[in-house]
């Protein structure tokens, strides 16, 4: 790793640490870190500069041990940050905080560096980690930078070939009187038609507590019907899409059935079934076309780096890395997190299976006897168990446990268990207190 990604990393870490934390006091004085002595301001650095005819970009505003921190590097460092906060630090104050903070992160980067924190194998995992994001997002941002938007033509046949995505469906806004038989209905609607407040009309007859006090609305439907307070009503729609088209906005009709009762409706407004144009969907269009385009170009560059490089993949060698079994001990651990009983069961049995002379067999076989046992109560299953345990592994450490499970299991003498499962070495002596044992 090189000593500029380093020195990256601790530039990251104090913006985000101490130069931040200036950033709610700029303007401010900010005493300097420990055993870090002022450095001087500004106007004093440029007329020392003068003084030697030094250039004021190479002034030496501190020193930390051998390293300078000259005008020009506090200033790159400014120009680093975001606009928003460039200017808390455009004041004397301000840029005395800045600089002490720059100090004080070169203080704590070069101590770490004598004492060897930048050749920890786990900190060099992560810095080579960080180099190779950073060096793989900016090669592939600048390679798809070259692929170009697609143009307002593209944009237009796209937008004519699929016209029907772009159509909105025709829509009514209705409100109703819902009532309990057609003859009432039948009188409700002449009153509506005859100037009765319609309101007044619903607050008084409509047996909707849901619409009740909002006038009987409805709000607006398709032909499919799908009313918010109704549910599915395909029917009541299409009735109240032929009067509203045939009357227009402000007609009342029914009385129509549904499953909920009988219906007076009023028609608020009718739109006709529309397509949305061009120039309202094209930036929808261009987003959609550029995703497209932009994984296509990406495989295409991919495949000709790939190409370039000589890229080779060993099949057999692929194969036998991406089919390899799992270990015993993953296996024990996938019969742990299981969840119900007959799937720890499945899983500690296919661990016998696959390794039957594993450290953890024998865990495994007493396991598949104990959920029996003490989950299940299927105590024949669980004797079967424990028996295999003592044939196929008489001289495991848990032996003595299984032996005791048989004798005991069916009576309520309960054993307590003391995380059998959870150790996965198979040395599980003590694992199992049996009603005897002393503490």
């Amino acid at each position: 790793m090189n000593r500029r990604i380093i020195v990256a990393t601790a530039t990251l870490l104090a913006i985000a640490g101490g130069l931040a934390g200036g950033l709610r006091g700029a303007g401010s004085a900010t005493p300097p870190a420990p055993g870090t002595a002022r450095v001087s301001s500004s106007g004093g650095a440029k007329a020392r500069a003068a003084a030697r005819g030094a250039r004021p970009a190479d002034t030496v505003l501190a020193r930390v041990g051998r390293e300078k921190i000259t005008r020009a590097d506090v200033q790159r460092r400014l120009n680093e940050l975001p606009e928003p906060y460039r200017g808390n630090y455009s004041t004397p104050d301000g840029r005395q905080q800045f600089l002490d903070r720059m100090v004080e992160e070169r203080v704590w980067l070069l101590g770490a560096r004598k004492r060897g924190v930048d050749r920890r194998p786990e900190l060099r995992r992560q810095l080579d980690q960080a180099e190779r994001d950073l060096l793989i997002r900016t090669y592939v941002n600048e390679l798809m930078a070259a692929n170009p938007a697609p143009a307002d033509s593209e944009a237009q046949a796209f937008y004519d070939a699929h016209l029907t995505d772009y159509r909105t469906p025709a829509t009514v806004v209705l409100n109703h009187i819902l009532l309990k038989s057609e003859s009432e209905a039948r009188r409700i609607k002449q009153w509506a038609k005859g100037r009765e407040d319609w309101k007044k009309l619903v607050t008084r007859y409509s047996a909707d507590t849901v619409t009740r006090a909002s006038g009987g609305a409805l709000g607006t439907v398709t032909r499919e019907g799908n009313f918010a307070a109704l549910g599915s009503q395909p029917a009541l729609a299409e009735s109240a899409f032929a009067l509203g088209t045939v009357a227009g906005p402000g007609a009342i009709g029914g009385p129509y059935r549904s499953s909920r009762g009988w219906h007076v409706v009023k028609v608020d407004a009718v739109k006709a079934e529309a397509l949305r144009p061009f120039d309202q969907v094209k930036s929808l269009i261009v987003r959609q076309l550029s995703q497209s385009r932009s994984q296509d170009y990406y495989k295409a560059r991919l495949a000709a780096e790939k190409a370039a490089l000589g890229v080779a993949v060993d099949s057999a060698a692929m194969r036998d890395f991406v089919s390899q079994r799992k270990t015993a001990q993953e296996l024990f651990r996938e019969g742990q997190e299981a969840g119900a009983p007959t799937a720890r069961i499945t899983a500690y049995r296919r661990l016998l299976h696959e390794y039957p002379e594993s450290e953890v067999s024998p865990q495994a076989q007493f396991m598949v006897g104990f959920i029996y046992s003490e989950e299940l109560k299927n105590y024949d299953e669980a004797e079967k168990a424990f028996h295999d345990l003592l044939r196929r592994y008489p001289k495991s450490e848990l032996a003595d446990s299984a032996r005791w499970m048989i004798e005991h299991m069916r009576t309520e003498d309960a054993p307590a268990m003391m995380n059998v499962e959870s150790d996965s070495s198979g040395r599980a002596t003590g694992a199992m207190r049996r009603p005897t044992d002393k503490p």
